[in-house]
């Protein structure tokens, strides 16, 4: 009879670890987790303690390992009363938003901005009390840091590399603008001069996710196509089964745009395109000028210029394609990530 409290005990907690992962099935999949954790450690990782794996996932964003937690990007009341509760030896964050730069003239949507600045003057401030490593793919994140350990992760290659066939049909370019409502100001800033490509050259296409949110002028064009925000898993299909020329990653000279992650890179090498990026961080740092894709001022008439010389030089098109997909082969390679939290979590 002296074994039946922990008998009990096991049985709550491995109904209250199922409990928990059912209702994380219920929410949006986060691409960061994808990309930084999820995906390099896929077969480490197991719904509770009973499936022998050695991480578990205690809720939407929180892992365990041993005496170490990992939160990936965002933490809940009911995970910092776990973190507090169970003797974590060391916290992990994983973040790869520079939260500290949210505010006025940031270029995010206002919505979006509430969001972000509510999560950090809340949760966010109790979860740094308990945090002991920050992980982020930009020194600007880390930065804010300075009393924490804080470590450069770039994010992982998670789409397999688009075939390039694509690139010797002729009779039609098209262009991708594969990002969220967080980016909504960027695209405006050159949206004019995206138009006016898009009337001159009708051969060219032009697909967005921003659904109803598409710049005005970018809207009522036969040839401009606004689909619905995707959920990441959904996404992840889509880019395995999508293949366009050109892929623009415009960004607006902010200091939150300045500490975004060079995922963008991985997308346009999986749609099989020629990345087009603006020539300040993180782009700056690791794309060659006219070998893995083209970096362009804040001048909305080169953007324009850029992508009508381009609609004209397939052979370039294709060749700077293929130099995007070397770079994020070799920067995004999965086995390195891998490597770096087999190693901190001490899985060797």
């Amino acid at each position: 009879m002296a074994l039946l409290p922990e008998i009990v005990r096991r049985v709550v907690r491995s109904r209250l670890g199922k409990s928990l992962i059912n209702r994380a099935h219920l929410h949006k999949p986060l691409p960061s987790m994808s990309l930084y954790f999820s995906d390099p450690l896929a077969d480490l990782i197991g719904g509770d303690a009973e499936s022998g794996l050695p991480i578990q996932r205690l809720s939407r964003t929180v892992f365990a390992c041993g005496k170490s937690a990992v939160v990936v990007r965002y933490a809940q009341k009911g995970d910092l009363e776990v973190l507090r509760n169970s003797g974590f030896e060391r916290i992990y964050l994983l973040i790869d938003d520079d939260l500290h730069a949210v505010a006025e003239g940031d270029g995010l949507p206002p919505d979006y901005r509430r969001k972000l600045m509510s999560y950090r003057d809340g949760h966010f401030r109790r979860l740094m009390e308990m945090v002991t490593d920050v992980v982020a793919p930009s020194e600007n994140i880390l930065r804010n840091f300075a009393r924490k350990r804080s470590v450069l992760l770039d994010p992982a290659q998670c789409h397999a590399a688009g075939a390039l066939q694509h690139h010797e049909r002729r009779h039609n370019f098209d262009i991708v603008f594969a990002a969220t409502r967080s980016h909504l100001q960027d695209l405006g800033h050159i949206a004019p001069a995206l138009a006016q490509v898009l009337k001159q050259r009708p051969e060219a296409r032009l697909t967005t996710f921003l659904n109803g949110h598409a710049p005005r002028n970018l809207r009522d064009l036969p040839n401009a196509v606004h689909l619905p925000v995707m959920e990441w898993p959904r996404y992840r299909k889509f880019v395995a089964e999508n293949r366009f020329h050109v892929a623009i990653a415009p960004a607006l000279d902010t200091a939150f745009n300045r500490a975004r992650s060079i995922s963008k890179l991985h997308d346009h090498a999986a749609f099989g395109a020629a990345g087009l990026y603006s020539r300040q961080q993180p782009f700056d740092r690791i794309v060659t000028h006219e070998t893995s894709g083209l970096l362009l001022d804040y001048d909305p008439q080169e953007w324009r210029d850029a992508l009508l010389a381009l609609a004209d030089s397939r052979d370039k098109v294709l060749r700077l394609a293929r130099g995007g997909q070397v770079l994020s082969q070799t920067l995004g390679d999965i086995r390195r990530v891998r490597r770096f939290w087999v190693d901190e979590l001490g899985l060797k």
